[in-house]
């Protein structure tokens, strides 16, 4: 986000949030819910009123070009807007949460941008940034992770005072109101059922962790999933333990890792660091795939030895270049 100049180092496990809220109801039903999410999404924060050539349908020769990949025909989208001289959609945020509409009082606008689109959410405010732990977003557990599911990763505890900021999965609400996407995404994946590799990925958005596992079965390999950088790790390090056990290359088990960046617990960049400094994994070919992969992200994926880096629109180049990077590595073709 434009003025934001907080430095993260690469493998730290650190992110900044910002802390985002929606009024909901009024008098003593009144309640105020705190959101989290990543400040490198956000491109702009605008009022409401200052909204430029706002309208419920496009004005043809308006403007240049629609930065839209959704459904505009859907309740949840209030209207278009002109942004930078591109047309985007105003989404509902409260009505995807499946909560009451927030007050008209001085709403505000986050213009935001991952998975290479440009959409914008209606809320009631925003507070602060936040730079917190990845390790102190709590994955959703029981009840609330069946309620929360697809709609909110984690939870961080805030003080001064004392809330729950609940953290954002903002590629799945772009999936339900494009619902064809991942379809078209999984079909441009090249089929294949030679020479077959196996496969670890993690992405905290349930969305993107099954097209991503799909789409590596597509191209020839046998998956697991895991549903964050923590559990990715624990399971790397039991097959560490393998290797040391059995003497075997750690090649023998798992040839490829496909990661997130931004998870519950441990983060792409921290995971990558820990595999590239295990003497037993540090052979693994590591991809980040991340909706947002800038400049500076790059070079933190370089600095902690990612092997290749894509952004998520790209799966199909990527289980492409890693059937390509795999047969050069163990020569095993055709």
């Amino acid at each position: 986000m434009t003025g934001s100049k907080i430095l993260l180092e690469s493998g730290t496990n650190e992110v900044e949030l910002l802390e985002l809220y929606l009024d909901e109801g009024s008098g003593d039903s009144y309640k105020r819910w705190s959101f989290g999410l990543n400040v490198a999404k956000v491109k702009k924060i605008v009022r409401e009123a200052d909204l430029k050539n706002f309208s419920g349908h496009k004005k043809e020769g308006s403007v240049s070009r629609v930065s839209s990949s959704i459904d505009t025909k859907s309740p949840l989208v209030l209207g278009m807007f002109e942004f930078m001289g591109t047309v985007i959609p105003l989404i509902d945020l409260s009505g995807w949460l499946r909560m009451e509409p927030v007050s008209k009082d001085r709403r505000m606008v986050l213009v935001t941008e991952f998975n290479e689109v440009v959409s914008a959410f209606l809320v009631s405010g925003v507070n602060r940034i936040h730079r917190v732990s990845w390790s102190e977003l709590e994955s959703l557990q029981g009840n609330m992770a069946k309620y929360a599911e697809g709609t909110i990763i984690g939870t961080v505890k805030l003080t001064d005072p004392d809330r729950i900021l609940q953290v954002l999965d903002l590629e799945q609400a772009m999936e339900d109101l494009n619902p064809d996407r991942d379809k078209a995404a999984l079909e441009e994946v090249e089929e294949s059922v030679e020479c077959v590799y196996q496969a670890i990925c993690a992405d905290d958005s349930r969305s993107m962790r099954n097209l991503v596992k799909n789409s590596l079965e597509r191209g020839g390999f046998e998956v697991d999933a895991y549903p964050n950088g923590l559990e990715i790790w624990k399971a790397l390090q039991e097959i560490s333990a393998k290797v040391s056990k059995t003497g075997l290359h750690v090649s023998e088990f798992v040839q490829l890792i496909v990661s997130d960046i931004e998870m519950p617990g441990m983060d792409g960049h921290a995971l990558t660091k820990r595999i590239k400094e295990d003497p037993n994994l540090r052979d693994l070919t590591v991809y980040l795939f991340s909706s947002l992969i800038t400049e500076e992200l790059l070079h933190k994926g370089d600095a902690v030895g990612a092997n290749r880096q894509y952004s998520k629109p790209q799966i199909a180049t990527l289980v492409k270049q890693a059937r390509v990077d795999l047969d050069d590595i163990y020569k095993c073709k055709g």
